[in-house]
């Protein structure tokens, strides 16, 4: 079940901050590398979060 919480954790953590980018995108005209780098995601972290911005 830990593992579980965790998943459905990290899922909510993710969509957060993929609407932090879209917001800072829209409302501050950043690109999405302006975006997270101001809101500090980590480098490792970065082409995920392009990826699943594409998805959508």
């Amino acid at each position: 079940m830990c593992n579980l919480s965790k998943g459905v954790e990290e899922k909510g953590v993710a969509k957060g901050i993929l609407s932090s980018i879209k917001n800072l995108m829209e409302t501050m005209g950043l690109t999405i590398e302006q975006a997270m780098a101001a809101l500090k995601v980590p480098e490792g972290e970065r082409q995920k979060y392009m990826d699943l911005l594409e998805r959508q």
